[in-house]
Protein backbone atom coordinates (compact mmCIF):
# COMPACT_ATOMS: atom_id res chain seq x y z
CA UNK A 1 0.00 0.00 0.00
CA UNK A 2 1.28 3.46 -0.90
CA UNK A 3 2.29 5.67 2.00
CA UNK A 4 0.23 8.87 1.52
CA UNK A 5 2.76 10.94 3.41
CA UNK A 6 5.47 10.06 0.87
CA UNK A 7 3.22 9.95 -2.21
CA UNK A 8 4.23 12.94 -4.45
CA UNK A 9 0.73 12.99 -5.96
CA UNK A 10 -0.85 13.81 -2.60
CA UNK A 11 -0.87 17.43 -1.43
CA UNK A 12 0.89 18.19 1.82
CA UNK A 13 -1.50 18.28 4.79
CA UNK A 14 -1.29 22.09 5.24
CA UNK A 15 -2.26 22.66 1.58
CA UNK A 16 -5.06 20.14 1.84
CA UNK A 17 -6.34 21.82 4.98
CA UNK A 18 -6.13 25.24 3.34
CA UNK A 19 -8.28 24.04 0.44
CA UNK A 20 -10.86 22.70 2.86
CA UNK A 21 -10.90 25.98 4.75
CA UNK A 22 -11.30 28.00 1.58
CA UNK A 23 -14.14 25.89 0.31
CA UNK A 24 -15.84 26.03 3.71
CA UNK A 25 -15.44 29.83 3.81
CA UNK A 26 -16.68 30.18 0.22
CA UNK A 27 -19.81 28.24 1.11
CA UNK A 28 -20.44 30.31 4.24
CA UNK A 29 -20.12 33.53 2.22
CA UNK A 30 -22.17 32.28 -0.72
CA UNK A 31 -24.29 29.28 0.29
CA UNK A 32 -26.41 29.48 -2.86
CA UNK A 33 -23.45 29.52 -5.23
CA UNK A 34 -20.97 27.18 -3.52
CA UNK A 35 -21.88 23.65 -2.50
CA UNK A 36 -21.21 22.66 1.13
CA UNK A 37 -18.43 20.29 2.11
CA UNK A 38 -19.50 16.68 2.28
CA UNK A 39 -19.82 14.90 5.60
CA UNK A 40 -20.76 18.04 7.52
CA UNK A 41 -24.16 17.96 9.13
CA UNK A 42 -26.50 20.55 7.57
CA UNK A 43 -27.72 21.64 10.99
CA UNK A 44 -24.17 22.61 11.97
CA UNK A 45 -23.56 24.41 8.68
CA UNK A 46 -26.78 26.36 9.10
CA UNK A 47 -25.56 27.61 12.48
CA UNK A 48 -22.25 28.77 11.00
CA UNK A 49 -24.01 30.49 8.09
CA UNK A 50 -26.48 32.27 10.36
CA UNK A 51 -23.87 33.42 12.89
CA UNK A 52 -21.49 34.68 10.20
CA UNK A 53 -24.13 36.55 8.24
CA UNK A 54 -25.83 38.07 11.28
CA UNK A 55 -22.53 39.22 12.81
CA UNK A 56 -21.55 41.08 9.64
CA UNK A 57 -25.06 42.44 9.06
CA UNK A 58 -25.27 43.77 12.63
CA UNK A 59 -21.76 45.22 12.47
CA UNK A 60 -22.56 47.06 9.24
CA UNK A 61 -25.86 48.31 10.66
CA UNK A 62 -23.95 49.88 13.57
CA UNK A 63 -21.36 51.40 11.24
CA UNK A 64 -23.96 52.73 8.79
CA UNK A 65 -27.16 53.43 10.76
CA UNK A 66 -28.68 55.84 8.22
CA UNK A 67 -27.93 53.50 5.34
CA UNK A 68 -29.57 50.66 7.26
CA UNK A 69 -32.72 52.68 7.94
CA UNK A 70 -33.04 53.50 4.26
CA UNK A 71 -33.01 49.80 3.30
CA UNK A 72 -35.86 47.36 3.72
CA UNK A 73 -34.96 44.13 5.51
CA UNK A 74 -34.87 42.36 2.16
CA UNK A 75 -32.68 45.00 0.50
CA UNK A 76 -30.31 45.02 3.48
CA UNK A 77 -30.06 41.23 3.36
CA UNK A 78 -29.28 41.36 -0.37
CA UNK A 79 -26.66 44.08 0.10
CA UNK A 80 -24.85 42.20 2.87
CA UNK A 81 -24.99 38.96 0.92
CA UNK A 82 -23.53 40.68 -2.15
CA UNK A 83 -20.79 42.22 0.01
CA UNK A 84 -19.86 38.83 1.48
CA UNK A 85 -20.01 37.08 -1.87
CA UNK A 86 -18.37 39.61 -4.19
CA UNK A 87 -16.00 41.73 -2.08
CA UNK A 88 -12.57 40.51 -1.03
CA UNK A 89 -11.69 42.43 2.12
CA UNK A 90 -8.13 43.57 2.73
CA UNK A 91 -8.45 43.46 6.53
CA UNK A 92 -9.98 41.05 9.06
CA UNK A 93 -10.12 43.76 11.76
CA UNK A 94 -13.64 44.69 12.85
CA UNK A 95 -12.83 48.39 13.49
CA UNK A 96 -11.71 48.68 9.85
CA UNK A 97 -14.43 46.59 8.22
CA UNK A 98 -16.58 49.66 7.57
CA UNK A 99 -13.97 50.91 5.10
CA UNK A 100 -14.46 47.67 3.17
CA UNK A 101 -18.17 48.41 2.73
CA UNK A 102 -17.29 51.91 1.50
CA UNK A 103 -14.99 50.37 -1.10
CA UNK A 104 -17.63 47.84 -2.12
CA UNK A 105 -20.32 50.49 -2.61
CA UNK A 106 -17.85 52.53 -4.67
CA UNK A 107 -17.43 49.58 -7.04
CA UNK A 108 -21.20 49.26 -7.30
CA UNK A 109 -21.43 52.98 -8.04
CA UNK A 110 -18.88 52.63 -10.84
CA UNK A 111 -21.05 49.89 -12.35
CA UNK A 112 -24.29 51.84 -11.75
CA UNK A 113 -25.55 49.04 -9.48
CA UNK A 114 -26.43 50.99 -6.33
CA UNK A 115 -29.97 50.74 -4.89
CA UNK A 116 -29.84 54.54 -4.52
CA UNK A 117 -27.34 56.72 -6.41
CA UNK A 118 -26.19 58.45 -3.21
CA UNK A 119 -25.48 55.28 -1.20
CA UNK A 120 -21.71 55.29 -1.80
CA UNK A 121 -21.28 58.90 -0.66
CA UNK A 122 -23.63 58.39 2.28
CA UNK A 123 -21.64 55.36 3.43
CA UNK A 124 -18.40 57.32 3.09
CA UNK A 125 -19.80 60.14 5.23
CA UNK A 126 -20.99 57.73 7.91
CA UNK A 127 -17.56 56.10 7.91
CA UNK A 128 -15.95 59.51 8.34
CA UNK A 129 -18.03 59.95 11.49
CA UNK A 130 -16.82 56.59 12.79
CA UNK A 131 -13.19 57.51 12.07
CA UNK A 132 -13.58 60.79 13.94
CA UNK A 133 -15.30 59.14 16.89
CA UNK A 134 -12.51 56.60 17.37
CA UNK A 135 -9.56 58.77 16.35
CA UNK A 136 -6.87 58.26 19.03
CA UNK A 137 -5.88 61.94 18.85
CA UNK A 138 -6.89 64.04 21.85
CA UNK A 139 -8.61 67.40 21.24
CA UNK A 140 -7.67 68.38 24.81
CA UNK A 141 -3.92 68.24 24.15
CA UNK A 142 -3.70 72.04 24.02
CA UNK A 143 -5.35 74.61 26.26
CA UNK A 144 -7.99 76.80 24.58
CA UNK A 145 -7.12 80.44 23.98
CA UNK A 146 -10.43 82.17 23.28
CA UNK A 147 -9.09 85.68 23.93
CA UNK A 148 -6.15 85.49 21.52
CA UNK A 149 -6.60 87.60 18.39
CA UNK A 150 -5.98 85.59 15.21
CA UNK A 151 -3.93 88.30 13.46
CA UNK A 152 -0.46 87.49 14.78
CA UNK A 153 -1.10 84.05 16.26
CA UNK A 154 -0.87 80.62 14.67
CA UNK A 155 -4.09 78.58 14.52
CA UNK A 156 -3.82 75.01 15.86
CA UNK A 157 -6.28 72.72 14.12
CA UNK A 158 -8.25 70.02 15.86
CA UNK A 159 -6.27 66.80 15.21
CA UNK A 160 -9.45 64.77 14.71
CA UNK A 161 -10.65 67.04 11.90
CA UNK A 162 -11.78 65.47 8.62
CA UNK A 163 -12.81 67.38 5.48
CA UNK A 164 -14.99 65.59 2.93
CA UNK A 165 -16.47 66.78 -0.37
CA UNK A 166 -19.61 65.30 -1.92
CA UNK A 167 -22.06 65.81 -4.76
CA UNK A 168 -25.00 64.74 -2.58
CA UNK A 169 -26.19 66.42 0.66
CA UNK A 170 -25.22 63.35 2.69
CA UNK A 171 -25.44 65.16 6.04
CA UNK A 172 -29.18 65.72 5.53
CA UNK A 173 -30.16 62.38 4.00
CA UNK A 174 -32.47 60.19 6.07
CA UNK A 175 -35.87 58.49 5.98
CA UNK A 176 -37.55 61.91 5.84
CA UNK A 177 -35.30 63.35 3.15
CA UNK A 178 -34.27 61.48 0.02
CA UNK A 179 -32.74 63.81 -2.58
CA UNK A 180 -33.83 63.35 -6.17
CA UNK A 181 -30.53 64.55 -7.59
CA UNK A 182 -27.06 65.80 -6.65
CA UNK A 183 -26.50 69.38 -5.56
CA UNK A 184 -25.64 72.10 -8.08
CA UNK A 185 -22.40 72.75 -6.23
CA UNK A 186 -20.07 70.66 -4.11
CA UNK A 187 -21.10 69.90 -0.54
CA UNK A 188 -18.08 70.47 1.71
CA UNK A 189 -18.37 69.02 5.21
CA UNK A 190 -16.29 68.97 8.36
CA UNK A 191 -16.40 66.28 11.01
CA UNK A 192 -14.40 66.49 14.23
CA UNK A 193 -14.49 65.60 17.92
CA UNK A 194 -14.89 68.33 20.53
CA UNK A 195 -13.11 68.48 23.86
CA UNK A 196 -16.15 66.89 25.54
CA UNK A 197 -15.78 63.90 23.12
CA UNK A 198 -18.97 64.71 21.19
CA UNK A 199 -18.75 64.51 17.40
CA UNK A 200 -19.56 67.72 15.53
CA UNK A 201 -20.46 68.30 11.89
CA UNK A 202 -20.31 71.50 9.91
CA UNK A 203 -21.04 72.48 6.32
CA UNK A 204 -18.52 75.02 5.07
CA UNK A 205 -17.97 77.18 2.00
CA UNK A 206 -15.00 76.95 -0.40
CA UNK A 207 -13.15 79.83 1.31
CA UNK A 208 -13.27 78.05 4.67
CA UNK A 209 -12.15 74.82 3.04
CA UNK A 210 -9.25 76.61 1.39
CA UNK A 211 -8.22 78.20 4.68
CA UNK A 212 -8.24 74.82 6.42
CA UNK A 213 -6.18 73.34 3.60
CA UNK A 214 -3.63 76.14 4.02
CA UNK A 215 -3.53 75.64 7.80
CA UNK A 216 -2.92 71.93 7.34
CA UNK A 217 -0.14 72.52 4.82
CA UNK A 218 1.47 75.46 6.67
CA UNK A 219 0.91 75.18 10.45
CA UNK A 220 3.53 77.88 11.05
CA UNK A 221 1.49 80.66 9.39
CA UNK A 222 -0.32 83.27 11.48
CA UNK A 223 -3.85 84.38 10.74
CA UNK A 224 -2.56 87.43 8.92
CA UNK A 225 -0.11 85.33 6.89
CA UNK A 226 -2.98 83.08 5.84
CA UNK A 227 -5.06 86.03 4.70
CA UNK A 228 -2.15 87.40 2.63
CA UNK A 229 -1.79 84.05 0.86
CA UNK A 230 -5.50 83.87 0.12
CA UNK A 231 -5.53 87.46 -1.13
CA UNK A 232 -2.63 86.70 -3.48
CA UNK A 233 -4.59 83.76 -4.89
CA UNK A 234 -7.77 85.84 -5.30
CA UNK A 235 -6.63 89.16 -6.77
CA UNK A 236 -10.17 89.92 -7.97
CA UNK A 237 -11.37 90.20 -4.33
CA UNK A 238 -10.73 93.31 -2.24
CA UNK A 239 -7.78 92.39 0.00
CA UNK A 240 -8.89 94.41 3.03
CA UNK A 241 -12.39 93.00 2.92
CA UNK A 242 -11.00 89.48 2.53
CA UNK A 243 -8.72 90.02 5.52
CA UNK A 244 -11.62 91.15 7.72
CA UNK A 245 -13.84 88.25 6.65
CA UNK A 246 -11.03 85.73 7.01
CA UNK A 247 -10.00 86.79 10.51
CA UNK A 248 -13.65 86.71 11.59
CA UNK A 249 -13.88 83.23 10.10
CA UNK A 250 -10.85 82.07 12.07
CA UNK A 251 -12.43 83.36 15.28
CA UNK A 252 -15.60 81.41 14.50
CA UNK A 253 -13.62 78.24 13.87
CA UNK A 254 -11.90 78.76 17.20
CA UNK A 255 -15.22 79.06 19.02
CA UNK A 256 -16.56 75.91 17.38
CA UNK A 257 -13.34 73.97 18.23
CA UNK A 258 -12.34 73.32 14.63
CA UNK A 259 -9.34 75.39 15.75
CA UNK A 260 -8.31 74.49 19.28
CA UNK A 261 -6.04 77.44 20.03
CA UNK A 262 -4.27 80.49 18.64
CA UNK A 263 -0.67 80.45 19.79
CA UNK A 264 2.03 83.10 19.55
Amino acid sequence: MTNKLSDPNQPAPPESLLKLQRRFADHIRDPEGVAPLPDIEERRLAIYRRLFFNNIANLMAKNFPVLRRLCSDEDWHDLIRAFLRDHHAETPLFPQIGQEMVHFLSTLQARDKLPQPFFAELAHWEHVETCVRFDPADPCWIEPTPETAPDHARPVLNPTLRVAIYQWPVHRIGPRFLPTGPEDKQVILLAYRRRDDSVAFKEINPLTAHLIELMQAHPDLTGLDLMKRVAAQLPQVDAERLKTQGLTLLSGLLQSEVILAMVD
